[in-house]
């Protein structure tokens, strides 16, 4: 009430923004003013103007309580908005292009999506890592990942009449993930490949999309270019694709999630698997 009518240099202003009457604020005013022992308005006819000592409260009042509201606003915005920090190339192969039907079917939940190579704990963030499966616990994980050779038709047929076929494979930044199962898909799919070059990138984005130009072939996973494969625009060379030690996963306990975090994570492993 001090601060109201401080602002508003007036009890009926005050009172009127309270939806109180002005003399319940000129009431709890003058309470306030006798636990203090001093003046806080001089009053007049019309209007009240704030004394020195008024004038100190008011400054540390109205500071105040804009800085709980601005904290409400924020917390009320958190609760509609969910971060999610992934890898680049999840993020945009399956991720984006998903997260339309999540959006529509979840009007109060507001998704904002990060990236980086690197796991990184941050509040209120749910993180999706690719990782090595030996070392996620199961309750964490969402999706172990197979490998299979693609690329577009015209290349794919045109395997038997080049002298090399160019293969896109990932060389991770992160050094601790395991290796592609590059070999295992040789051995599993021999004489399939004749002559090969390799080109290696640090994300498998970059190879898909090479791929995706009539560039070459590119070894990756299976998650990755579903929705390319479902379109024709890139096919498997062959049917045969390999498991592999990487899987997706949150690397948070389930007991740490939000509501909406389980909600977004219950919707995604649906959609992936």
């Amino acid at each position: 009430m001090f601060e109201a009518a401080a602002r508003v240099g007036s009890f009926k202003g005050a009172a009127e923004e309270l939806s109180i009457t002005p003399a319940g604020v000129s009431h709890h005013i003058s309470n306030l003013e006798q636990r203090l022992g001093v003046a806080l308005f001089i009053r007049q006819s019309r209007k009240v103007t704030l004394t020195a000592e008024g004038l100190r409260l008011s400054e540390a009042t109205t500071g105040a309580l804009q800085k709980i509201q601005t904290a409400l606003d924020d917390i009320k915005l958190d609760a509609s908005r969910l971060n999610i920090d992934t890898t680049s190339s999840f993020a945009a192969l399956v991720l984006i292009p998903l997260l339309h039907d999540f959006c529509n079917t979840h009007t109060n939940i507001t998704v904002e999506v990060s990236t980086g190579e690197t796991a990184v704990a941050k509040v209120n963030t749910l993180a999706i890592r690719l990782g090595d499966t030996s070392l996620v616990d199961q309750t964490s994980l969402l999706k172990n990942e197979r490998f299979n050779l693609y690329g577009t038709s015209s290349i794919v047929r045109s395997m038997q009449t080049h002298a090399s076929s160019l293969v896109y494979l990932t060389r991770w930044k992160n050094r601790q993930l395991p290796d592609l199962p590059w070999s295992e898909w040789l051995a599993e799919n021999e004489g399939v490949l004749q002559n090969i070059e390799i080109k290696y990138f640090d994300q498998e984005l970059y190879g898909i999309y090479e791929a995706m130009a009539g560039r070459g072939l590119v070894f990756c996973s299976e998650t990755l270019v579903s929705d390319f494969v479902k379109a024709k625009a890139l096919q498997p060379v062959s049917p045969q694709s390999v498991g592999s030690r990487l899987c997706y996963y949150i690397p948070t306990q389930s007991g740490q999630h939000s509501t909406k975090m389980q909600i977004f994570i219950d919707w995604l492993a649906s959609n992936i698997n």
